[in-house]
């Protein structure tokens, strides 16, 4: 007896391929807390979560300057974990050292080093990963004063940011966990 094929299984399996690494979410933005700028991350209640800034004015080639960043990780005590920015990390949590890695091209390496400040007229970008990698946010020490209390600079699609209720923000991050 001959089996009988079902064309509707080779059609669905790239898009379970596909499925296999969700896209990256909106679960982290930017907050200000006693004039400090502070990384809010909703953590989708895994037991380990990583935050991080870093430079990107990117007007050279990569591998040709450094990448200065700073970053923490560690296992989060709540669903969302605030972070001062070049602060003190949350209990349990560490700073992460600057370790080289090999760059776009074979034998070149990415310098990195410890971003220990803040600069105005640098963008910067703040990054966080939980269950999954958000959706970074860009911003400036100029865009600092445009938040607002109980309010965060959070990502608007892939490109923009949009200040918004830090209530709102939480509500759809928590949606996409």
């Amino acid at each position: 007896m001959r089996r009988r094929r079902h064309p509707w299984i080779l059609l669905a399996l790239p898009l379970l391929l596909t499925a296999c690494t969700p896209p990256d979410e909106p679960l982290v933005a930017l907050a200000v807390q006693d004039g400090q700028p502070v990384g809010v991350l909703v953590t989708c209640d895994d037991d380990v979560a990583r935050l991080g800034v870093y430079e990107n004015d990117q007007q050279d080639e990569p591998g040709n300057r450094p990448l200065i960043r700073w970053s923490v990780d560690g296992p989060p005590a709540t669903e969302v974990v605030e972070v001062p920015l070049l602060g003190q990390p949350p209990a349990g949590w560490e700073v992460n050292e600057p370790v080289d890695f090999p760059g776009p091209e074979p034998g070149v390496m990415v310098d990195v080093q410890m971003l220990t400040e803040l600069r105005a007229g640098v963008t910067y970008s703040l990054e966080g990963s939980s269950r999954r990698d958000a959706i970074g946010v860009d911003f400036t020490l100029a865009d600092l004063s445009r938040i607002g209390a109980d309010q965060v600079l959070a990502p608007h699609g892939r490109d923009s940011t949009k200040v918004m209720s830090r209530e709102t923000f939480l509500r759809t991050a928590r949606d996409k966990c």
